[in-house]
């Protein structure tokens, strides 16, 4: 019989990988991920969007970044948002409990998770870099090297999490396809204060595209794209004094900086991955594509992808996987990859032109598209992580695949309030949107709640009651007969792969408590 080191065995302790191991973890599998680094290092990332806030909300962890928000920011929270480069209309009109980007970096990102994933019982493996990979019908074979050595672990199934020059692609042989860098942006994380009385500034103009923004009190983020030099090779080191003439020239002054906490180039090099599994094996985060952070997106997209992954492996090797389960982080997230790469490529067309022609097409964009309330919308929920739309089968209802804005909880027997704290435990969750249904009671084995809920005025809802969610938030299915109509038996036990002849829904919970 084979012995397994762990379940899931995760290259990469930045974000993604993080992720993907707490929701494993979370679901009862073991994990172990192997960190070349000693640790997080600097901040790339320094926002997190909505759609990642609902996401740590659903899992009870929210709360621990908005606390520490406040701790590094006087004022974290940025209603404000750019496309293109360019200033555009609030999210405060979008339908979540977090209607803002919050400024946070990275490294405190990092952090947060890894003491979440700790939590569950994950092991961190710090300075353990990757250097093979074999895989057999069974699971996957990890070479790496730490301090002592060349070392091997074997888990059930492999996610490389670690980056641009994963080793885990390249070892598994997966190819990449896309354009190298052409063309380089600047940050420069500086110790002074916000010069500007809103959290997020941009302009433009002939001279460059400009943006500032805190990361936290007495350490502001000044980035940049200078017209003059942003053709320059990504790789070439930027020291303070050069930093500072490209600040003049493009901000209009360098801020009277002295001291940085760190200057970095980034690019515009596009790379995506032939594919995202082979086997055993699984890709997350920048080690499936590479792409400008047009707007911010970046990690915050990676996240997303982590955690569509994590609870479906954990479901796998706990036998709770339907057939098929693993593929559906292939069909879901293949197209939400791309739809991505595909606005980068729109917005860095009109942010990298400095041109007469380009200056004129960036202010109709920014005064006569971005002004219109339902574009700036639309926008905004997009960049926020809030469309995706996964399949979903013929003839379903147009909310399945999506994910389900918060709903506040009005009948359920553990006191929660809210569906994010519903989905804590990473169950399925059967909702009433009737307010008149007798709610069916469940065996405590299962991983299903039953909890009625609030519609309010939100059209998606319009017509339906009920709805199947998945540990992750979106829609599994959904139908407009209520619970005392129609209970799903065959869909939930499809979903939570159920073979056994019990029924999963009892008598009603009212009348089981009696």
């Amino acid at each position: 019989m084979c012995e397994f080191d762990a379940d899931v065995v995760i290259s990469g302790a930045g974000p993604s990988g993080l992720i993907v191991g707490a929701e494993a973890a979370l679901g009862g599998a073991k994990v172990l991920i192997l960190e070349k680094r000693n640790g997080p290092t600097w901040s790339r990332a320094g926002t997190l969007a909505p759609r990642v806030m609902e996401i740590f909300a659903s899992r009870g962890i929210a709360d621990v970044f908005v606390k520490r928000a406040l701790e590094l920011h006087s004022d974290p929270y940025s209603r404000d948002g750019i496309w293109a480069g360019l200033p555009r209309g609030s999210r405060a009109n979008i339908d979540s409990d977090y209607p803002y980007v919050m400024m946070f970096p990275q490294l405190e990102t990092e952090r947060i998770l890894a003491e979440h994933f700790r939590s569950l019982g994950g092991d961190i493996r710090l300075n353990s870099e990757v250097a093979g990979v074999e895989q057999d019908a069974d699971g996957v074979t990890v070479t790496y090297n730490d301090e002592g050595g060349e070392k091997q672990v074997r888990g059930r199934y492999l996610v490389g999490a670690d980056g641009n020059r994963s080793a885990v692609r390249e070892a598994a042989g997966i190819t990449r396809t896309g354009t190298p860098a052409r063309r380089v942006a600047v940050n420069v994380d500086a110790f002074v204060e916000n010069p500007y009385d809103k959290p997020l500034t941009v302009s433009h103009n002939e001279n460059g595209w400009a943006m500032t923004y805190p990361l936290r009190n007495g350490v502001t983020r000044f980035a940049f794209i200078d017209a003059a030099t942003m053709n320059e090779t990504p790789d070439r080191p930027l020291e303070l004094e050069d930093a500072k003439a490209m600040l003049r020239r493009v901000h209009g002054t360098d801020y009277g900086i002295t001291k940085v906490d760190a200057i970095n180039r980034f690019h515009d090099a596009l790379y995506m991955a032939d594919r995202i599994r082979d086997g055993r094996i699984f890709l997350v985060g920048e080690s499936v594509r590479v792409h400008y952070p047009a707007s911010g997106v970046g990690m915050n997209f990676c996240i997303q992808d982590g955690f569509n992954l994590g609870w479906k492996l954990a479901a796998a090797v706990t036998g709770r996987a339907r057939d098929g389960l693993l593929d559906t982080y292939v069909t879901e997230r293949i197209p939400e990859i791309k739809a991505l790469l595909d606005q980068v490529q729109v917005q860095t067309a009109i942010q990298f032109g400095f041109d007469p022609e380009h200056i004129a097409l960036k202010d109709f964009i920014e005064h006569q598209v971005l002004s219109s309330p339902d574009i700036s919308r639309k926008i905004s929920e997009y960049l926020s992580g809030l469309t995706a739309h996964y399949p979903s089968p013929e003839g379903s209802a147009e909310i399945v695949g999506q994910r389900l804005a918060n709903l506040t909880v009005t009948n359920t027997a553990g006191g929660e309030a809210n569906i994010f704290e519903l989905l804590r435990g990473q169950d399925f969750l059967l909702i009433d949107l009737t307010g008149r249904a007798e709610l069916p009671a469940v065996d405590p084995a299962m991983r299903l709640k039953v909890a009625a809920a609030e519609t309010g005025d939100r059209a998606a809802l319009a017509g339906l009651s009920t709805l199947l969610i998945r540990p992750d938030g979106h829609v599994a299915w959904a139908s407009d007969r209520a619970l005392d109509e129609h209970r799903p038996e065959a869909e939930i036990r499809e979903w939570l792969n159920l073979t056994s002849d019990r029924p999963v829904l009892l008598a009603s919970a009212a009348t089981v408590a009696a």
